[in-house]
């Protein structure tokens, strides 16, 4: 007999598994559907495990740190398999905090790969148990996306990985190297570096994270001096071949060929979600794709099926987890029959190098394009007493506003960006204005105090900046 729900949620990655708990919360039957784990790509092999790794190897230069405070440390040994060990053993902590709250909530979870079968049908194929069909009021698409494959270096070559493959690593590597000098193939420098591993770059465009400002980038290249040594620009990589069974990896630049070997060739440009559409069945619905090939979505995240909602990745770029967790809200919302969409006005970004870097809003030169009056504040981490008595006083932040005061935009490169940038997002959600930043008091010493000095600074009254 065919299970029926209010709502079938496909895929349960941070976007899927919040939609079908916030969509219990309201009320609805659901069922949620996964052919892998719980957690998804970002959870069990993304954000988390990348960034608990970058977390341990930061350790390395602290301990540096700690030693000329008067800490003697003597010797240092990595033990990476206990690393990874700590690593995996905070993935499934929080992959069963999911399933805890998915039971807790009510949410019917099936294990198998969900393909639609018309508009209000899903037929689920597993080998775990019989598998079933779900009649459905309403779908929502949550089947995330995958590592971008490129000609000449598909993952089935030997020691020709994606980025989810060099975080289980039984070993830290003598070399990589990182094909895609975008946010991921930079955190990859981050955290191997850190632990020893000799890592380059190789970027088809004519700089790294094009996603980020020029200042921004030299900011990190400037103060780090992890990442510029062996970065390869305008190289465009072509192939890879085998000397005495190392991977070595053939690009051309400037119209010569450059070979550059190491223990693993991590591609890393990219993710697309459409090879997953295929599998979906979306041919037996009224689903449709933009020009781009993702699936069309409005800003209620329906998609031309009046039954299906499409989310995260799965609805197309920015690949932001916190998106999706946002979209999953949005969708299960409008599920339950509530008046809900999306805003992406402001959406935070975050890169986990040393020193992190966070952004939200407009930067400096899209607001001088769109403003004719703009204010500037920029403030020195060195100023910040959190950031002297932490060691951590490289970069800088900076606000943005137009001449009316009205907050536009703020960047950060520095320690606890990530953190920080919560509040700027928020103050920008507010409409705050320079004066509301710059009045709210801030605990001392704190690294959010900065935000509050670079807001004084734009209004040209700082304290502890010039």
């Amino acid at each position: 007999m065919p299970t029926t729900t209010d709502l079938a949620v496909i895929g349960a990655g941070p976007g899927g598994y919040t939609a079908a708990i916030r969509g219990a919360q309201k009320g609805l039957d659901v069922v949620l559907v996964e052919r892998e784990t719980v957690g998804g790509v970002c959870l069990n092999h993304g954000c988390i495990p990348a960034k608990a790794l970058i977390h341990a190897a930061g350790f390395q230069k602290d301990i540096d740190h700690w030693n000329a405070l008067g800490i003697e440390t003597g010797p240092v040994d990595v033990d990476f398999d206990a690393i990874q060990d700590w690593k995996d053993s905070v993935i499934d902590t929080l992959d069963q905090q999911v399933l805890d709250s998915l039971d807790h909530h009510g949410v019917e979870l099936i294990e198998g790969t969900a393909r639609f079968v018309g508009s209000t049908t899903l037929h689920v194929d597993s080998d775990a148990r019989d598998t079933p069909t779900i009649d459905f009021e309403t779908a929502i698409i949550a089947t995330g996306s995958q590592p971008i494959e490129i000609p000449g270096l598909e993952y089935e070559h030997d020691r020709v990985i994606s980025s989810r493959e060099i975080l289980q690593v039984d070993e830290v590597p003598d070399e990589i190297v990182v094909v895609g000098g975008g946010y991921i193939g930079m955190e990859a420098v981050t955290k191997f570096s850190k632990f020893g591993a000799r890592v380059k770059i190789v970027e088809a465009l004519d700089r790294v994270l094009t996603q980020f400002e020029p200042e921004i980038v030299d900011s990190i290249q400037e103060t780090s001096g992890m990442y510029d040594d062996e970065i390869y620009t305008s190289a465009l990589a072509q192939r890879v071949e085998y000397e005495d069974g190392q991977p070595v990896l053939v690009a051309e630049q400037d119209d010569d060929e450059l070979r550059l070997s190491g223990d693993y060739i991590v591609v890393a440009v990219g993710r697309e979600p459409n090879s997953a559409y295929d599998q979906l069945g979306l041919d037996t619905t009224d689903v449709t794709l933009d020009d781009d090939g993702f699936i069309s979505v409005d800003d209620r995240l329906q998609t031309a099926d009046e039954n299906i909602l499409a989310i995260g990745d799965a609805a197309g770029p920015p690949y932001l987890a916190h998106i999706a967790a946002r979209d999953g809200k949005v969708a299960a919302a409008v599920a339950a029959g509530e008046d809900a969409a999306i805003d992406n006005e402001y959406m935070p970004a975050v890169m986990y190098t040393d020193p992190e870097v966070a952004i939200v809003g407009l930067s400096e030169a899209e607001a001088t394009e769109q403003y004719d009056d703009v204010l500037v504040g920029r403030v020195s981490m060195d100023t910040s007493g959190r950031a002297l008595t932490t060691d951590k006083t490289s970069g800088y932040l900076k606000v943005i506003a137009d001449g009316d005061e009205q907050l536009l935009g703020v960047r950060i490169v520095g320690a606890r960006a990530s953190d920080t940038i919560a509040e700027a997002t928020l103050a920008l959600e507010m409409d705050a204005k320079l004066d509301d930043l710059a009045s709210t008091m801030h605990a001392h010493p704190t690294f959010p105090e900065t935000l509050s000095e670079a807001a004084e600074a734009a209004k040209g009254e700082a304290i502890h900046s010039h």
